[in-house]
């Protein structure tokens, strides 16, 4: 998609033979601007709210080939993708300009860049390669340092102090945290976990799918993409009887309806057993840290606290690795080297300790040896 949708648009008409670094570094530039993003998503303007107050959303579904669904949300103002929105401007016979907004704005991370580069790069390598070029223009280009990523996390002690304020909150969120905190799951894993995916009496957890919402699609379940992503985890005894007493209050507001759920066996519902949204988790653990005025951090950074945790535990990489879902150890090293790096430098400090404690006699020995 970048090589279609970006590169090839800018640089594709520029013959290999003529190719040069200044090429390159200007098509980046032009990259780290606004409005190059293929995840630009469109937002009704009120002009169109009005117009949909006159037209029944039944005809445009039906004449643009939209479901119904997908209709009533752009109505409601909730994001679309281009061709969604620009199916509803055929319909209606007007300007996507005048019916939605873009957030067109905003820029590539260097990332992306970076991205796009190794597209090229590989692509000249190959031609250097077969004779087709006499150089490689991409080889003199410097995009500058990379910059490791360092991810946010809390320590023990903020994670303490979380606890301690989950405590006034409903049991539910108290028990998405928990397991989010002990395993180390991402957002949508936890959204997608049923009830038969946990075995309460061993105290595992087994994460094999991921509940996620797509513009224009809505919420979707599916499979883990590679083998990695599919693991079992073992959770902590406080964590597994989280669980069973928040199972327990479930099976208590089931009986208190006194009708079926809407929605049998996901672990995370609604009051009356509906299930909700994939990004309810972020939503809410944000509003609770600002009700809590606690450090802010994204739900995610929950996932590297995990492993923060885990590290300072003396948990080795191949089982974090594991635990976390990583296809490749090596990935968990690049994530989380500074932690590792920092739990290395507190290793050589409690040598120091040790070697305060010798007594006098047995330091004086040993500088006498040094002599």
């Amino acid at each position: 998609m970048r090589l279609e949708k970006r590169i090839l648009p800018a640089i594709g008409h520029i013959k290999l033979a003529k190719l040069q670094p200044h090429h390159l570094v200007e098509f980046y530039n032009n990259l780290r601007e606004g409005g190059l993003r293929l995840d630009t998503y469109y937002t009704a303007t009120t002009t169109l709210i009005e117009q949909f107050e006159n037209i029944s959303l039944q005809d445009i579904a039906k004449i643009s080939g939209l479901a119904l669904k997908t209709v009533r949300s752009i109505q409601k103002g909730n994001r679309t993708r281009q061709e969604i929105a620009e199916k509803v401007c055929a319909v209606l016979d007007s300007n996507i300009k005048k019916l939605f907004t873009c957030d067109d704005d905003k820029t590539l991370s260097t990332k992306s860049v970076r991205e796009h580069h190794a597209i090229i790069s590989s692509i000249l390598t190959t031609a250097f390669k077969w004779n087709i070029i006499s150089n490689n223009p991409a080889a003199r280009v410097d995009l500058g340092k990379k910059v490791r990523y360092k991810p946010a996390y809390y320590d023990i002690e903020q994670v303490t102090t979380m606890f301690t304020a989950l405590e006034s909150e409903p049991l539910r969120y108290q028990a998405m945290i928990y397991l989010t905190v002990d395993t180390g799951m991402r957002m949508g894993e936890v959204a997608g976990l049923h009830w038969t995916d946990i075995d309460l009496e061993k105290g595992i957890v087994t994460v094999n799918k991921q509940r996620q919402y797509v513009p224009g699609f809505g919420t979707l379940e599916k499979a883990h993409k590679t083998e990695s992503g599919v693991r079992t985890i073992t959770l902590s005894g406080t964590v597994t009887a989280m669980l069973r007493q928040y199972r327990n209050s479930q099976i208590e507001e089931l009986l208190g309806l006194g009708e079926p759920w809407k929605v049998d066996n996901l672990v995370f519902v609604h009051e009356d057993g509906t299930p909700i949204h994939p990004n309810l988790p972020y939503k809410w653990f944000t509003a609770f840290l600002e009700r809590h005025n606690l450090q802010k951090i994204t739900y995610h950074q929950l996932r590297h606290t995990n492993a923060s945790l885990l590290i300072a535990a003396g948990t080795d990489v191949v089982t974090l690795s594991g635990r976390l879902g990583h296809g490749d150890k090596n990935i968990t090293l690049n994530t989380y080297s500074h932690i590792i790096k920092n739990k290395e430098e507190k290793a050589a400090n409690s040598m120091d300790a040790y070697y305060s404690q010798l007594t006098p006699a047995m330091n004086e020995e040993r500088i006498i040896k040094m002599l």
